[in-house]
Order: structure tokens, then C-alpha cells, then sequence
């Protein structure tokens, strides 16, 4: 069965077209010089018999120089053309194995690659072998040298070599070839070839050479994508995963969570009934509060864990900035009293205006309020500050923690990434993704061990006025 159309074709078919034309030539021009000189049958016979047999050894010469230079060309091309359709490294190997058998007329054809630890060569197909030779072959050690050292030390493209153990009694007094599949310049593999002696493809060592670095390269890419699309595939594994466990985790949160806005809903009906400015209102009401943006929390790890991005829906306002950082300060300061750190609120201009989508914004700082407040020691110092900066408003949270390694400083903001190995990771990457919704940046600057600065800038919708406003809420 023909398994590759011959790249040699064309020169075959110019060969037999110039014999051909020999014989022609010679028909025709056979009885004009009889005819012409009055010859005889056998004086034509000793004219002719010499530029007949010049011209067909021209031929024959500049045919086979021909399919030397062509094949070395040709070959190395069409094996190229042909891997670079196929993604999967054991059929490359098949296939390659089967053109190279077919082309070059071998016994049989072996294509090896070295193996993880590059220790051994692992046969990965064959051409001209038994059915299941692959899966019984055994691997050829390599012991303490590397591959290169093994086939310059194994006096290249000769014999006899360690690798003729994979070619038993049937190949006796057969040459045995093996040529480097070069990937980078580095040997990655060996193609084995065993022909008869009086092969002599398998003598032209530019032609092999070609042949071995244009299938080192070829598989090993294929190899390398093969790598690519198993690191794919289990990749979103590990996010399907992630979706199933995140679905899990805020279906199981919105249970308890409703028994906590009811009963805290209760409690806030009775203490307005007895006493609407008493403490206890005041908590019950930050209880709630804290209950629902909980419930909004929720729902994004619902939202993302369908999503791969996380892209909430905002209903834009203008407010005023003061606004939005005291009903997020008055959410963390009860966090906050139980460390005894205290929270100063400095605001450039407190009647700064800010379009924003006011409960996604509250979220926002209250992400950065809330690892402030995290990584801040007991009775540590935390400050929220805004400044005007050309058009923006810059909102800095600044915390007395040990701050942010340098390495750490861009990924912090990845979903999932887990500085410390506390928590989900996701409290500043949805931080990110809302800010970035209101078309604004956030980054933080840092310096070990002397705290960092959370940074938002938002782009401002009324000129700053000069004023300053200190509040100590968080430590009374």
C-alpha cells in the first residue's frame, strides 16, 4: 500500500521522458542515415551504438546527480510538511518512522527519545517490525553520559553500536544507522534504520542529518504542544473545580446567613420599641448591616464561580466621598475596637464628589479596610486619606502591618492568590475588578516592615476644597 506520494517523482518522470526521447531520436534518425550515407545494417549498427550508449549514460549520470541533490531537499521538506498536521507525539512518531522507511528503502526503522531523567532511549514506534515490537522493545541505558556523548563515543552512522541490541538474528550482516534528532542544537532522540549493505541511502549523511534535524525539531514541538494542551486541560479542571467548590461554599453560607438578618432583625424591632438611641440599636443595626453586605458577598463568589471574570452590573451615582468612607469605616470599627487600633479619616476636601456605584465602592474599601485591619498588630495605627491629583481623587487606606514583599506586590491582586495562605485570595482581586469597572486603578505601595498604602484613584466630579478632617472614631 503506498503510504506517501514520492517526492521524487518528478525527476523519475524526467528520466523515463529523456529515455523516451533517446529512443525516439534514435528510431528516427536510424534509417535518415541509412538512407542518407547508403549504410549497412552493421555499419549503421557501429555509428549509432555509440552515441546511444553516451546519451543514456548521460542520463543515468545526471539523474542520479539529480536525485542526490533533490532527495536531499525534498525529502527533509515533505517530512516537515507532514508532522506539522499532527499534535500528538506517538503518531508523529509513527508516521515519521513510515516515511522514512518507505523513502530511504530500509528494513526496518525505530524512532527513539530519551526519556524524563535523559538517562535511557524509550522506543516510541516502528516501521518493518512485528506488531507490538514497541511495547516489549527494551529501553537502551544510557548510563553516566549523556545522549550526545553516547552517539559521538558510538562513531555516528556506523556500526557496531549499543542500540543494535534492538535488531536481532533476522538483521544479521545488515548496516545499522542511527542519526541524532537534534531539537536546539541538543540531541533529543535517535532514529535507528537498518538496510542491506548495498543500500546506499543510507550513505548520504547530509540527507540523514537533514532528516534527523528536521524530525527532532518537529517532534519535539509536538511534543511540547502535547505538554501545552495536557497543562490546558488540567487547568480547567483545577476551574471547574474551583466553580464547584466556590457554588458550595455560598450556598452553604446563605443558610446561616439568614438566620442571622432574623434574628437580628428581631432584636432591632425590640430595641426601637424600647429605647431608639440606645447602643445596642446602634450594633444590632451594624449587625444587619454587616449581615447584608455578607449576603452581597455571596453573591459574587456565585457569580464568580460562573464567570470567569468577575463583571457585576453597577448603577452608577454621584455622592460624596465622605459619605461613602464613613459607612465603610462604620462597618470595620467594630473589628477594629476588639484590637484596640485606632482609625484616623483625613480627607483633602470632604465634599469631593465621586460617581461610583455606592454599595460595589462600600465593598471596595471595605476590602481594603478589612486587611488593614487584618495584618494591623493589636493597638496599631490606621489611617484613610484622600488627595486631589490632576483630575483623580486618590483614597489611600494605610495599615501598620509588616507590609508587602516586592515579589508579591503585583500578584496580590490575581483571584486566588494567597500571600500569607490566608483566606480565598479573592477580597482584592473583586477590589480590582470593581475599581477597574469605575474606570479607576488601585496599587499598593510598600516598604517591609513599615506598613502599606492601599491606593484607588477615581476620577473626581467636583474641584477639592482645602480642608482637613481627623477622626478617632475606631478608639474610643
Amino acid at each position: 500500500m503506498e503510504i506517501h506520494v514520492d517526492p521524487l517523482r518528478e525527476v523519475r518522470l524526467a528520466k523515463r521522458w529523456a529515455l523516451v526521447g533517446t529512443a525516439a531520436a534514435v528510431a528516427t534518425l536510424l534509417p535518415v542515415y541509412a538512407l542518407l550515407l547508403s549504410l549497412t545494417a552493421s555499419e549503421l549498427v557501429f555509428v549509432m551504438t555509440p552515441a546511444a550508449i553516451t546519451a543514456l549514460a548521460g542520463i543515468e549520470m545526471a539523474s542520479r546527480w539529480e536525485y542526490r541533490m533533490r532527495r536531499r531537499y525534498a525529502y527533509p521538506h515533505s517530512l516537515g510538511y507532514e508532522l506539522a498536521t499532527i499534535h500528538d507525539f506517538r503518531q508523529a512518531c509513527q508516521r515519521s518512522a513510515e516515511l522514512v522507511g518507505q523513502w530511504l528503502k530500509a528494513r526496518a526503522v525505530t524512532v527513539a527519545w530519551l526519556s524524563e531523567d535523559g538517562q535511557a532511549l524509550n522506543p516510541i514506534a516502528s516501521f518493518g517490525l512485528p506488531l507490538g515490537w514497541v511495547e516489549s522493545a527494551p529501553r537502551i541505558s544510557l548510563g553516566t553520559r549523556s545522549l550526545k556523548e553516547t552517539l559521538e563515543s558510538g562513531r555516528l552512522h556506523a556500526t557496531p553500536s549499543a542500540l543494535d541490541a534492538w535488531f536481532g538474528s533476522p538483521f544479521a550482516g545488515h548496516r545499522i544507522v542511527y542519526v541524532p534528532l537534534l531539537s536546539r542544537n541538543r540531541p533529543e532522540g535517535v532514529l535507528v534504520l537498518a538496510a542491506r549493505s548495498s543500500n546506499v541511502l543510507v550513505r548520504d549523511q547530509r540527507l540523514l542529518a537533514a532528516l534527523g534535524m528536521v524530525m527532532g525539531l518537529a517532534l519535539d514541538n509536538c511534543r511540547l504542544y502535547e505538554g501545552q494542551r495536557a497543562h490546558a486541560q488540567h487547568m480547567q479542571e483545577l476551574n471547574r473545580m474551583k466553580s464547584d467548590f466556590l457554588t458550595t461554599v455560598s450556598h452553604e453560607l446563605r443558610t446561616p446567613l439568614t438566620s442571622i438578618m432574623m434574628a437580628a432583625g428581631m432584636l432591632l424591632e425590640e430595641e426601637e420599641s424600647k429605647n431608639a438611641d440606645s447602643t445596642r440599636r446602634r450594633l444590632v443595626q451594624n449587625i444587619i448591616k454587616g449581615a447584608s453586605r455578607l449576603g452581597s458577598l455571596v453573591t459574587d463568589l456565585v457569580n464568580v464561580s460562573r464567570e470567569d471574570e468577575f463583571q457585576p452590573r453597577l448603577e452608577m451615582d454621584t455622592v460624596p466621598l465622605a459619605d461613602v468612607v464613613n459607612s465603610a469605616v462604620s462597618i470595620i470599627q467594630p473589628l477594629m475596637a476588639a484590637k484596640r487600633q485606632h482609625l484616623d479619616v483625613e480627607l483633602d476636601s470632604p465634599g469631593t464628589m465621586v460617581r461610583v456605584d455606592r454599595l460595589r465602592f462600600e465593598q471596595v474599601l471595605i476590602n481594603l479596610l478589612s486587611n488593614a485591619q487584618r495584618y494591623s498588630p493589636p493597638a496599631g495605627h490606621i489611617l484613610v486619606s484622600s488627595r486631589a491629583d490632576k483630575s483623580d481623587v486618590i483614597i489611600g487606606v494605610t495599615d501598620s502591618g509588616p507590609g508587602v514583599a516586592a515579589e508579591d506586590r503585583d500578584l496580590i491582586f490575581e483571584p486566588f492568590y494567597r500571600g500569607d495562605r490566608s483566606g480565598l485570595g479573592l477580597g482584592l482581586a473583586i477590589a480590582k475588578s470593581l475599581v477597574e469597572l469605575h474606570s479607576g486603578r488601585i496599587w499598593v505601595e510598600s516598604s517591609d516592615g513599615q506598613g502599606s498604602t492601599f491606593c484607588v484613584a477615581l476620577p473626581s466630579q467636583s474641584a477639592p476644597r482645602a480642608h482637613r478632617l481627623t477622626s478617632a472614631a475606631a478608639s474610643r
